[in-house]
């Protein structure tokens, strides 16, 4: 492949969009970016593509709104899939943006933002760092809006399960019947920790991201106690 093995790749990019001109878009965009950071590296109009997950995807940039439906039911899947979702849309109201977070989405980019934040926030959302653009400034910040599966992932972290063992529980109370990785369950606790400081409230340790979950009363002091392996039984 040639260049310096040391030096990291470009942030892999899927956008699914229903609109060809939205999709050269991006791609003149990352074409146009001077450190060449992001590379497109898979398109189309319906997330079905990205089911089973290609291992070049390192990021989704989804349009919300497919063939007139908005589809807030795929950034869930994608998300609960492994996927980073970042929501690229023309709506831009509350409501809207905070229902993409709660589904899983890591970050939320209106239409008419600029080429910059489209690229920077790419690259964020990849190394797992938040980046705050216009669609997410404001009030709406001070709720980390952690999805389900996020929380859940955390309730079981928190009972002292390591993430293989978090990966395995989850696996048996999903009704899709597939898999749930350590890998996948990785992600949904560094995606609340992402949100957390996208808020502006760092948690800096394990203690100091369940602090603030029982603040904000997404868990439940009685819920988290010692982790008591079945397997004996």
């Amino acid at each position: 492949m040639g260049g310096d093995p040391m030096e990291p790749r470009p942030v892999g990019v899927a956008v699914i969009d229903d609109h060809q001109v939205v999709i050269d878009g991006v791609r003149a965009w990352a074409a146009a970016d001077p450190t060449q950071r992001v590379r497109i590296v898979l398109t189309g109009g319906t997330p079905d593509c990205l089911l089973p997950r290609p291992p070049d995807v390192d990021v989704v940039l989804l349009d919300l709104e497919l063939g007139g439906v908005l589809v807030l039911d795929r950034v869930a899947s994608l998300s609960d899939a492994g996927h980073r979702v970042v929501v690229f849309s023309a709506h831009g109201g509350p409501s809207v943006v905070s229902a993409a977070l709660e589904a899983g989405a890591c970050a939320y980019l209106t239409k008419d933002e600029a080429r910059e934040h489209c690229i920077d926030t790419l690259v964020a959302v990849a190394t797992d760092r938040p980046y705050v653009t216009r669609s997410l400034a404001g009030g709406m910040l001070a709720d980390p809006r952690l999805s389900g599966r996020e929380r859940e992932a955390l309730l079981l972290w928190f009972q002292g399960m390591d993430m293989a063992a978090v990966a395995r529980r989850m696996t048996k109370t999903d009704g899709s019947g597939e898999a749930i990785t350590k890998d996948t369950v990785k992600q949904y606790i560094d995606r609340a920790r992402v949100k957390y400081a996208r808020a502006g409230r760092s948690v800096a340790s394990r203690f100091a991201l369940l602090a603030r979950a029982i603040e904000d009363g997404l868990i439940r002091p009685e819920d988290v106690g010692g982790y008591r392996s079945t397997a004996s039984q």
